[in-house]
């Protein structure tokens, strides 16, 4: 005779609220760091134009990296029930972080250098979608506070 276990609702619904409390947080502490990272990217430009061009190597090699920081947040904006919004945010603040590079070197390839200023407007809004993403997540952090 087989004996099938099965789980009880309230120990189901108490594993998915805590993994959903877990992403809300992991989200808002992803989102804090996105954040900060910009600011720091921002602060080694800063130092490659006005102190050394030495920064510049860092500046774009943290770049690269800084990527996958909303690539990250959208499996746990999905975990913790954060919204479609936060989703497509995230998602998007992907694609803009991937095309910083992009806007460097392709406006001097076709001819339009000028273009290139495009590169601190999109971090200019890549720091927005961070920061939007941010409050979503200390949203969602609060909301699961207050229902507990």
């Amino acid at each position: 005779m087989n004996k099938t276990v099965l789980s009880s609702p309230v120990s189901t619904s108490r594993t998915k609220n805590t993994v959903r409390s877990f992403a809300r947080l992991g989200s808002l502490v992803l989102g804090s760091l996105f954040v900060l990272s910009i600011l720091l990217q921002v602060f080694m430009a800063g130092s490659g134009i006005f102190a050394s061009a030495s920064w510049w190597p860092m500046h774009a090699a943290f770049g690269m990296w800084l990527g996958l920081l909303p690539f990250a947040f959208l499996p746990l904006a999905w975990l913790g029930q954060l919204g479609r919004r936060s989703l497509w945010l995230s998602g998007l603040a992907f694609v803009l972080v991937e095309l910083q590079a992009v806007l460097i070197t392709l406006p001097g390839t076709l001819g339009v250098p000028a273009l290139s200023a495009l590169h601190p407007v999109n971090a200019l809004v890549i720091f927005g979608l961070a920061l939007w993403l941010v409050q979503g997540a200390w949203q969602g952090v609060r909301s699961a506070r207050q229902t507990a």
